[in-house]
């Protein structure tokens, strides 16, 4: 059975007031039926009567609310919250609220830190046992210190997904958000990739319209460069990839899309927790984790879908969708600024 909520702090303090003005009256009456008569000294002797009986009853009476103190201090609200009386009652839920949440972002950096960890220690064992291979002429050197190499790209690209994920955090945690030309970034993204781009060479295509967003500009590039980044990964040699800036009615949209084949769907949205890749895939598995994280911040929604032609699996479309206000959105397809 669950306990009964206590009494409200107020109808406390009222029933106390109330007992002790009429103890007070009592006991003067009783004891100094003389002084209370007089006009002064009466008012004044109810008082002092009145003062310590008030005082030991309002202790009482905030009584729940000491509770709720010690219980905070003693790490009590990690169990279930026990009723509290009713002004107390959106004080104790958003304190239980935020420390719920507070446990639950701590939870997730702790498996966050183990699978970094895990993540890097695996690199550095393998590298370790093929340097050990190499000394002892058992692997040939010709044929290791490609994987090797392959093994330092990896941790490599690790540690810089790790950076750009604390960047991240720190980022949306700041919150100063500015005014940005999504066109602007997403051209300049794709200049970066060029020297990739070529060198695998890939047949890509760019098409874009003006679009205003309020959000960090290091933030919308590295959204971005990990979308590209996944897209020519995935990509095979020679194939089709590109880039898409369009307004919808009431939103903006960013497709990223490849022909590098399909993802199964039993793991397309676990692709974007960390450290979570498909199957086969070389990937770190932070890119889509990071990208999810900045979509969010700017209340946006990134998603994966795969493409199909003539009955077929031949690519994967990635898909941001920014919320526009009806008034933008018709002054960005007719050319015209808008506020």
């Amino acid at each position: 059975m669950a306990p009964l909520r206590p009494w409200s702090i107020t109808l406390r303090l009222v029933l106390c007031l109330a007992l002790c003005l009429l103890l007070a009256e009592l006991l003067l009456q009783a004891l100094l039926p003389e002084l209370v008569a007089a006009p002064v000294w009466g008012g004044l002797a109810r008082l002092l009567a009145v003062l310590p009986l008030f005082a030991w009853c309002a202790r009482r009476a905030l009584a729940p609310l000491r509770g709720l103190e010690d219980a905070l201090r003693g790490g009590a609200a990690h169990e279930t919250p026990q009723p509290v009386p009713a002004e107390l009652q959106p004080l104790s839920d958003a304190v239980h609220g935020m420390l719920a949440r507070q446990r639950e972002a701590t939870e997730q950096q702790r498996r966050f830190l183990a699978d970094a960890s895990h993540q890097l220690r695996t690199p550095f064992a393998v590298l370790r046992t093929q340097l050990q291979g190499t000394m002892s002429g058992q692997l040939e050197v010709k044929d290791t210190l490609p994987k090797m190499l392959a093994t330092v790209d990896r941790s490599s690209e690790l540690v810089r997904q790790l950076l750009s994920l604390a960047k991240v955090e720190q980022l949306v945690a700041q919150g100063h958000w500015t005014e940005v030309d999504l066109e602007t970034v997403a051209r300049d993204v794709c200049l970066e990739f060029g020297p990739l781009l070529a060198r695998k060479r890939l047949d890509f295509s760019f098409e874009a319209v003006p679009v205003r967003l309020t959000t960090d500009p290091w933030l919308l590039g590295e959204l971005l460069r990990n979308l590209m980044s996944n897209a020519i990964h995935h990509a095979p040699r020679g194939s089709a990839l590109g880039m898409v800036v369009r307004v919808l009615p009431d939103q903006a949209e960013l497709l990223v899309w490849d022909n590098g084949g399909g993802i199964d769907a039993a793991v397309m949205d676990r692709l974007f927790e960390p450290f979570q890749s498909a199957a086969g895939g070389t990937g770190i598995g932070l890119g889509l984790s990071i990208c999810r994280q900045i979509a969010e911040s700017m209340r946006a929604q990134v998603q994966l879908f795969n493409r199909v032609q003539d009955d077929r699996v031949v690519g994967v479309d990635a898909v941001v969708r920014w919320d526009l206000a009806p008034s933008s959105a018709r002054a960005i397809a007719t050319g015209r600024p808008h506020a």
